[in-house]
Formats: structure tokens, sequence, C-alpha cells
């Protein structure tokens, strides 16, 4: 069980509460966290995130590249698959819409990917 983020602090219910998060959600959740920093980045945990990479973002494998990246940054966290659904231009640079698998379930979270 986690707390649950949203815009980069935790989410709070109609009383104020903190968000409890669990088992697909908090494993997404940790996926989204560790793709979306290059190693280094993370002032908690340098060596969270994923390796800096040149990917064209308009060759047809680059969807491969990020996968491949972001299975690489994720590898301590517990899940079965992880899959880039599509990659869309956005003015930060990129968001990759990933679909996180854990047995016979499974959760979709955003990464902006920053250039």
């Amino acid at each position: 069980m986690d707390v649950k983020i949203e815009n980069s602090d935790i989410a709070l219910n109609m009383k104020g509460e903190p968000i409890y998060i669990n088992f697909v959600e908090e494993i997404a959740q940790r996926v989204k966290i560790a793709c979306s920093f290059e190693k280094g980045e993370f002032c908690y945990d340098k060596n969270l995130g994923r390796h800096p990479s040149d990917i064209d973002f308009y060759e047809d494998d680059a969807k491969d590249k990020l996968e491949m990246l972001f299975k690489e940054a994720s590898v301590d966290i517990g899940y079965t698959d992880l899959e880039v659904l599509s990659i869309e231009n956005c003015d930060m640079g990129h968001i990759a819409k990933v679909k996180v698998k854990c047995g016979e379930n499974y959760a979709v979270t955003e990464v902006v990917v920053y250039e």
C-alpha cells in the first residue's frame, strides 16, 4: 500500500486525508516515477530512473526503444509486463501511455519524457 501521488503532491480525499492505493495501481505509480526521471535526477534516490537516450520519437521503432528503457528503469519493481501503448507530442516533450500488467490485472499510466 502506498500514498497516491497527483500533480507532484499527495492526493487527498474530501476530508483532507491521504488517498491510498495498492496492488496494480501502486505498481503503475512506482513504474511511472522510475520512468519519469533520468538516472541521477531524482534527488531522493540518485540510482532511480532511466538511462539518457537519443530516441528519435518520429521513427517507427520509437515505442520499442522507449519500452526497453522503461523496462530497464523499472526492473526492480515486481510486475509481469510493461508495454508502451502510444507516444504523443506535448509542449514539454512527449507523453508515453504505458500499460503495466501484474498477473491478469493491469493499469495504464502516462509518463512525460522531457526534451
